[in-house]
């Protein structure tokens, strides 16, 4: 994860986030969200179209309305992280980040 991402999770909307955040850990909405992220690579991350198709797919999937600015932020976010969904390590760290908060 990026040395910078004190200052990158600064432009996150929290309540967005504690939304997401307890969808995710719903077990309603689990395996569904693990889907969604397990499906994309670290390429698909750095890329801005991919990253917004991401965060649509995870809006509709949790049922969370998205403004078009927070999802410029969390795409910027998510670019700027340098995750690779593929890699065990990296999906740990976000896991993590999902029950610590942001």
């Amino acid at each position: 994860m990026s040395d910078t991402k004190g200052d990158i999770m600064a432009n996150l909307d929290p309540q967005l986030m504690r939304t997401f955040r307890n969808r995710c850990m719903n077990p309603l909405y689990f395996g569904r969200v693990y889907g969604i992220l397990s499906s994309h690579q670290y390429d698909d991350l750095k890329d801005y179209g991919k990253c917004c198709g991401m965060i649509n797919r995870l809006s509709d999937c949790l049922g969370v309305p998205v403004t078009p600015d927070q999802r410029e932020n969390a795409v910027q976010w998510l670019m700027n992280c340098c995750i690779d969904p593929q890699n065990r390590c990296h999906r740990r760290q976000m896991w993590r980040l999902l029950h610590r908060g942001i």
